[in-house]
């Protein structure tokens, strides 16, 4: 039977032309999503960052500040600056000057403190450039008017080291009144009670020695005392104990207060440190802090009561920001230049009083004045007093300062000294600041990054007469980073969780967080987040907020700043698309830390305020992401540093990135403690005083929307891949477990006939051996001399030349026209099927075997495929049925190159193994065109060979078992053919097979899930369409999806670890089922060492081959047999019997 038109054949493009434009439709809308998102990005649109509370908000406003008294015209007259002081000094010599054994600039100070973290980093950098460091160190309990000692071991060991002097400095700071408030009460009490004023000087003592330290600083303030007799008596009892044991006693004054009788009090100290700062302070009029006018004045007068050789002159490192009718805050001078480049303020040098100024709005609206000192007014009031002859030179404070100072701060800078060895002024022109210790502004754990390193440039006038920095423009700011806090916490904690959203923890933290009422802040990584849309969208809406954490999880620090930028607005634009509303919270992978010090911490701060976003850190971390971490350890690290620091309430946790079912078993208990505690859960937004809104603003923008649909589109098709990736993998799992247990089982049952099989043959009905040729003639005659050799007694061979071009039908002629068992006949061309069915028509046995014209047997073949038909129908047991169609073992007999050894390794592993297994449930869908026998009834039932399709042996196989017979496989008739030697011919071959093998199923597509016809329409139909077409079609994207992993995953060890173990896995299995199937078939396991390459490549070829018969279905072109050219090269059949 032949039919005019193949299957999937059609004249009109209808069809193919509609694939084409859907296919075109969806590429463009997929590459239309590309620019989209570009476009989105590109124009980085970002929400406006909300101003936070200003400072002054929490300072006191001033309704009558201060007025420092002014010079009268008489003290103008007498000091009329620097300047004036130093060439008057050079005309009348050294009238002033005391002489003294001490040299008059032997000591340069400064005073340390612990409670900012750039007092340390100055100490370390600049101790080199001290001789002697007055730390705040000691400290007066107000409860019990006892000492307290309060020692930095860092910067006791630094200091040691380094052999400067340590001169601890003792205050009367009560900070239950304030921060920096001096309680005179204290010293009252202690003053006036021999007993409590006895132990302060033992303890004194005690500590000093303790901790080997040189002397004493006395930094009493605020006195209540009605006169100085008993603050003198204190210092002379001090002076007394102290001074014996060869420490120094060293004390505190400042200018025009009257509680100090400087003349009494220098008979009691070693050095008296002249606080020659703050003419104008913080709850004063704006103004100089250290006028030089003024230093002069407080000087002179000083001097004239004590030697100014005992003076140690302290100059400022800091400045005041005074708001309008606001109590000024202390600046220092990394600060006071961050405000002037966020104003855009123009910093003016006065070269009267040499201090620095500027105004500036804020954000509220609100004027500021502000003034500070830098190393240019620190140079001159340093000349100044080495010039007058004091002991020397104070800084207040190491961490304020101008790092200018350092360049000079270790000479002499009078005038004799400028002359023998002078100063390089242009040092001082230009400044390289550090990228790491930043200045931070106020306290909180959310970070806005005020200003960035900076190179600072300076433009200089100096008066060369008098040696003095006379005028100073501040072309760019030198800054470095500095850090404003917001965010203090009040009996407040706040829960964040970062790395998510997963599917497996973050449901089960939102579930515990609505059961316990409790906000919480999610800090969510884009990829994540892409991967889980549902879980991000469930997110937004229970009212969570949501910051951004990167799209990959990189090392901010480590990254490109264009890769770190698109890291950023990547997630941000995500979020946008998927909840509505934009962040301006951030926090950057490995670096959450609320204090920042590194350039490593401190690089990923500064990214994010240029790319308009708050850094939210945290100073309670319980580190929930170690490995084989408890839920008792999260919870009991989170208390302690809680309790350790009450001050401090943001909470990092984390909710993905790795088992986190410690932290959701700890968060409950977590949640209670506080709660119990009465301490209050709350949110970013609250904590800095803003709304949900302000600081995750709605969105409202087409481009966003899109974007929405596009990550939605892309979500589903991911998960859609993904799913039907893990589906395939699950099912091809499946697969091989059930074929494995049926080949064996088959195995099993096929043992039954092995003695039966072992006899000879009762009868033996005629048969016909049916040899189809197209342009065969290197084949040809060898097959037909190797058919002669069965020993089968009752066989004819029908030889059929389908109009072949070359010289086959002669060659056969010639070699077999005299040999009875041979018939030989030629046709016009008219495709495989037909000669066959030609074959066919001119026999009348009752059985045929086909086989191809490139194909050798084993001389026992014949026989073996006739004993399914004779004996399997006589034993009882297994599937009951006749034998319609016999399928034979076919391998591969020209192993001379990978390509054929690729192929040998298939028919064994894939074909030969699967018929194997479907022959135990009558669901074997190919008789293989090289050797398969058939009962004639069966054919013509089924309507003999079919030219509708290019696989007519799949067809003929499915349309037999429709009618009822049995397909049964023999893997003792062994057949041996010519495979493939090139790539060309390889895929002209299985193009032919998976081609016909589609258009088998789609002709017999009604037989699918029909349980009428059993195990071929429950079974072995829904196997072709599984396995051979659905999930081929899908397995490139897997492959793609294991490039991507590799690629996205090169940098994380775990999840290639992860994918290597997935992979070999896989190939295990496959090595197992290829080894069962070996095994079987008796082949030789060294083979195997060929199934390695071919799985990296021969899958491959076989995607090609499946879209290129996919796209020809589509097209609907009539399809040829095609022309395979031989070779020749299958090795001779051995004649013994097979095993």
């Amino acid at each position: 039977m032949t039919g005019s038109k193949q299957i999937f054949q059609t004249n009109s493009k209808w069809r193919w032309r509609t694939f084409q434009w859907t296919g075109r439709l969806i590429i463009f809308a997929i590459i239309l999503m590309v620019p989209v998102v570009i476009i989105t990005l590109a124009r980085g649109i970002k929400p406006g960052l909300p101003v936070l509370a200003s400072e002054i908000n929490s300072m006191h406003h001033v309704a009558n500040p201060v007025i420092p008294a002014g010079m009268n015209a008489k003290e103008i007259k007498k000091y009329k600056g620097f300047n004036e002081y130093l060439a008057a000094r050079e005309k009348i010599g050294n009238l002033k000057v005391n002489t003294s054994s001490v040299n008059a600039s032997e000591i340069r100070a400064a005073f340390y403190v612990d409670w900012d973290p750039q007092s340390f980093f100055s100490l370390q950098k600049n101790i080199d450039k001290l001789n002697m460091v007055v730390p705040e160190w000691f400290f007066i309990d107000p409860a019990t008017d006892t000492l307290r000692p309060d020692i930095d071991m860092n910067a006791l060991k630094l200091m040691k080291k380094n052999k400067v002097k340590i001169i601890a400095l003792i205050n009367n700071i009560n900070e239950r009144l304030g921060a920096g408030e001096f309680d005179g009460n204290i010293i009252h009490r202690i003053l006036n009670n021999p007993a409590k004023k006895e132990r302060l000087i033992n303890d004194m003592v005690k500590y000093i020695r303790q901790y080997d330290l040189q002397g004493i600083n006395i930094d009493f303030e605020e006195f209540k005392e009605k006169g100085d007799e008993s603050i003198i008596a204190f210092q002379k009892e001090l002076y007394e104990r102290l001074h014996p044991m060869g420490l120094i006693v060293t004390q505190d004054i400042m200018p025009y207060n009257e509680d100090f009788n400087i003349k009494e009090l220098a008979k009691y100290n070693d050095y008296m440190f002249l606080m020659a700062y703050d003419e104008h302070y913080s709850n004063s009029v704006p103004g100089a802090i250290s006028s030089q006018q003024w230093i002069e004045k407080v000087l002179d007068e000083t001097a004239s009561e004590v030697p100014s050789e005992k003076i140690i002159v302290c100059f400022a490192g800091y400045g005041y920001d005074w708001p309008k009718n606001t109590e000024a805050t202390t600046v220092t001078y990394q600060q006071a230049l961050s405000n002037a480049k966020q104003f855009n303020a123009a910093i003016d040098f006065n070269n009267d009083n040499y201090n620095n100024f500027y105004n500036y709005t804020d954000a509220d609206s609100i004027n500021h004045e502000v003034c500070f000192l830098d190393a240019a007014t620190n140079f001159n009031t340093i000349r100044f007093a080495d010039e007058y002859g004091t002991a020397g030179t104070a800084l207040w404070r190491l961490g304020s300062e101008d790092e200018r100072l350092w360049s000079f701060y270790t000479r002499s800078l009078t005038r004799q000294s400028l002359q023998q060895q002078p100063f390089d002024f242009n040092t001082l022109k230009f400044v390289t600041t550090p990228t790491a210790s930043p200045d931070y502004i106020g306290d909180g754990e959310v970070l806005n990054v005020m200003t960035v390193p900076q190179s600072g440039k300076l433009n200089l006038e100096i008066d060369s007469s008098e040696g003095l920095i006379a005028e100073q423009q501040y072309v760019q700011l030198p800054t470095k980073y500095v850090i404003k806090k917001y965010g203090n916490v009040h009996k407040q904690v706040i829960l964040t969780f970062d790395d998510g959203p997963d599917p497996e923890y973050t449901p089960q933290v939102l579930d515990i967080l609505n059961r316990e009422k409790v906000p919480a802040t999610f800090f969510v990584v884009g990829m994540e987040a892409e991967n889980n849309l549902p879980l991000l969208k469930r997110i937004a809406a229970e009212g969570y907020e949501i910051g951004n954490h990167t799209f990959t999880h990189p090392n901010i620090a480590a990254v490109s700043t264009e890769r770190a930028a698109t890291e950023m607005e990547s997630t941000r634009l995500l979020i946008e698309a998927v909840t509505g509303r934009s962040t301006v919270l951030f926090r950057a992978p490995y670096n959450a830390d609320a204090e920042p010090t590194t350039e490593a911490e401190l690089k990923p701060i500064a990214l994010s305020k240029e790319k308009n976003y708050y850094t939210v850190g945290e100073s309670i971390d319980p580190n929930d992401w170690e490995e084989g971490v408890t839920a008792d350890s999260v919870y009991e690290r989170t208390i302690h540093q809680y309790e350790s620091n009450p001050e401090k309430g943001i909470i990092l946790l984390h909710d993905a990135g790795g088992n986190r079912q410690a932290t959701v078993d700890a968060l409950p208990r977590i949640i209670h403690y506080f709660k119990n505690k009465g301490i209050q859960f709350t949110t970013v937004a609250n904590l800095i005083g803003k709304t949900k809104d302000e600081v995750m603003p709605p969105v409202h923008n087409n481009l966003v929307q899109l974007n929405g649909k596009i990550a939605s589109f892309g979500y589903w098709f991911e998960h859609f891949i993904t799913a039907a990736f893990w589906v395939a993998i699950v099912l091809g799992f499946i697969r091989i477990a059930i074929m494995a247990i049926m080949a064996g089982m088959q195995k099993m049952r096929s043992n039954i006939y092995e003695q039966v099989y072992a006899l000879p043959l009762k009868e033996s009905p005629a048969v016909s051996i049916i040899v189809p040729a197209y342009n065969e003639e290197i084949n040809a005659v060898k097959t037909i001399e190797n058919l002669l050799q069965q020993d089968y007694p009752n066989f004819d061979i029908v030889f059929i030349d389908d109009g072949s071009k070359d010289k086959t039908y002669n060659r056969v002629l010639d070699a077999f026209y005299e040999n009875s068992k041979v018939k030989i006949l030629t046709k016009a061309n008219g495709g495989k099927a037909s000669a066959l069915n030609f074959g066919i028509s001119q026999t009348d046995c009752q059985y045929v075997i086909c086989i191809d014209a490139d194909t050798q047997l084993k001389s026992d073949a014949v026989t073996q495929l006739m004993k399914r038909f004779i004996v399997v129908e006589s034993v009882k047991g297994g599937i009951e049925g006749v034998v319609g169609a016999v399928a034979g073992n076919v391998k591969v007999g020209n192993e001379n190159t990978i390509l054929t050894k690729w192929q040998s390794i298939e028919y064994t592993t894939a074909q030969n193994f699967d018929r194997r297994a479907f022959d135990l449930i009558n669901g074997i869908t190919v008789v293989p065109g090289a050797i398969g026998a058939f009962k004639k009834e069966a054919i013509e039932k089924a309507g003999g060979f079919t030219t509708d399709t290019l696989a007519e042996d799949c067809d003929l196989t499915i349309r037999i078992l429709r009618n009822g017979y049995r397909v049964v496989n023999c893997t003792e008739a062994v057949a041996v053919t010519e495979a493939p030697e090139t790539l060309k011919q390889f895929m002209k071959q299985r193009f032919r097979w998976s081609y016909g093998i589609m258009q088998s199923f789609w002709k017999n597509r009604d037989a699918c899930f029909n349980p009428k016809y059993k195990a071929l329409g429950m079974v072995a139909l829904p196997n072709i369409l599984l396995f051979q077409i659905i999930l081929p079609i899908l397995a490139p994207l897997a492959d793609i999806m294991l490039i991507i992993s590799l690629i996205w995953n090169r940098h994380n060890s775990a999840s290639l670890h992860k994918i290597e173990l997935y992979y070999i896995i896989f190939f295990a299995v496959d090595i197992f089922v290829s080894v069962i199937a070996f095994v079987f078939e008796k082949e030789k396991f060294s083979k195997l060492i060929w199934l390695i390459p071919q799985r990296f490549v021969y899958r491959q070829l076989m995607y090609v081959i499946l879209f290129k018969a996919i796209s020809k279905a589509i097209k609907g072109e009539s399809q040829g047999w095609g022309i395979l050219k031989r070779t020749g090269n299958v090795k001779q059949v051995s004649t013994s019997t097979a095993t």
